[in-house]
């Protein structure tokens, strides 16, 4: 099997380094290249090449894809450019995180090391968590979700799509995080936060 990442950034690199360590890799499958819409100096980095710009990709039988795209919403349009041509996408979880056997967990979701998703967690499609993410039980993510490294969710917080979380955040017990909203770096969330919302700081405020 060939893994395809879409994307050529620096999280591209961050996710090639991640599908090395992934049980199975060399085995089971490698890495193909890159499809990047935009200039990129990956090539030059020593990393697998650019192979062409998402559009113009003619999927293989044997691809498969990861999105490694950091804004949500980009990260939505490109996997859904990739799904209309029949692209398959899989999941890429570190050894080295822990996962409850009762969580559940969608495609195309990346889990970095150290993280920690516990019991009956859900997490849905394409949402990526970067190292040492601490999930509480019963725990939802939505779909298209960048959750970053040291952020900590406790228990029954509810989390809708499309929603960026920043590093070292915290979110109290059964809160809510709707759609679109963004939760600043070290912020403690105490209450829900709206859609479309931006909210930063001890306790989280809205900031615009």
């Amino acid at each position: 099997m060939n893994l395809i990442i879409i994307g050529a950034s620096g999280l591209a690199r961050e996710v090639f380094d991640l599908a090395y360590m992934c049980y199975g890799y060399s085995s089971n499958f490698v890495v193909k290249g890159f499809l990047s819409d935009g200039p990129s100096n990956i090539n030059d980095l020593g990393y697998p090449p650019v192979l062409a710009e998402v559009n113009d990709y003619e999927i293989q039988e044997d691809d498969r894809f990861f999105c490694a795209i950091g804004n949500v919403d980009d990260r939505k349009k490109t996997v859904e450019i990739i799904q209309s041509k029949g692209g398959e996408f899989i999941n890429l979880i570190h050894p080295k995180a822990i996962i409850s056997p009762s969580a559940k967990i969608g495609i195309g979701v990346a889990i970095k090391a150290y993280s920690s998703v516990a019991s009956d967690t859900f997490i849905d499609d394409f949402t990526y968590l970067q190292s040492s993410v601490i999930l509480g039980h019963d725990v939802k993510i939505g779909k298209y979700c960048h959750l970053n490294s040291f952020s900590f969710l406790a228990g029954y917080v509810e989390v809708e799509d499309q929603v960026t979380i920043n590093a070292g955040a915290k979110i109290l017990q059964s809160k809510k995080i709707r759609n679109h909203a963004t939760v600043g770096m070290g912020s403690i969330v105490i209450r829900n936060v709206k859609p479309y919302t931006t909210v930063f700081g001890n306790p989280a405020k809205k900031i615009n």
